[in-house]
């Protein structure tokens, strides 16, 4: 069983570190060529693997409740990230409503079970964790109420907002974990630079033309 412990530490740690830097090429190179869809691709099936042996390492060899709130927070951010393109001609589909009520629930949950789970890392930084997935599921919920616009400009931003999220949260839980003496700066610090490339992209993409051309329906336009 330890043997098996190591191997899942090992390609959690390869797939991070592919992930990390795998994400760089879409998050600044050229946003929507062949490059940007190819390499986006390959980051989300690194974090596809760093979240798979995440969840195995928790649930079977070493349970820390501390990082669940970490691994569902990326875990939606990647999933709800990669919807926002998919769905963008169409709007949230059912699915995308249900599985973010999962995973309000989900958080809701585990902050009333944080009471009894000895929180290893800085209280503050697991309770704002949470309050993010929060956040991004009650406004996924909320987003049925103006499909039009969503579909029209908002879906741009919903995958800016989540895949950066996603990205940051990734190098938040390495530098957290690696650089355990420099906590809790180490926790947040990544964050808030994702932050500020959240903020940075959104008024670049809020500067430019209109995506929708006058007279040109939202769902033509995004197909």
């Amino acid at each position: 069983m330890e043997l098996l412990h190591q191997l899942n530490i090992g390609l959690h740690i390869v797939c991070g570190t592919l992930a990390m830097l795998l994400g760089l090429v879409p998050m600044l190179g050229r946003k929507g060529g062949a490059g940007h869809r190819r390499f986006g691709r390959w980051f989300l099936l690194a974090t596809a693997g760093v979240l798979l042996t995440a969840v195995l390492g928790l649930a079977v060899f070493n349970f820390r409740g501390y990082l669940v709130g970490i691994v569902l927070l990326s875990v939606y951010q990647a999933w709800s990230g990669f919807r926002a393109v998919r769905r963008r001609a169409t709007g949230p589909a059912p699915l995308d409503g249900w599985v973010a009520a999962g995973f309000l629930v989900s958080s809701v949950g585990l902050v009333a079970g944080l009471r009894v789970i000895e929180l290893v890392w800085t209280p503050g930084i697991i309770y704002s964790t949470l309050g993010a997935l929060v956040v991004m599921t009650i406004y996924d919920l909320a987003r049925f109420r103006f499909l039009a616009l969503w579909r029209r400009t908002l879906w741009r931003y919903d995958h800016l907002w989540k895949m950066i999220s996603a990205y940051f949260a990734l190098v938040s839980a390495f530098t957290g974990t690696v650089l355990p003496q420099y906590k809790p700066y180490s926790q947040f610090g990544p964050s808030l630079l994702g932050i500020m490339l959240i903020l940075g992209f959104g008024l670049y993409y809020a500067r430019q033309r209109p995506l929708v051309r006058p007279g040109v329906s939202a769902g033509s336009a995004a197909a």
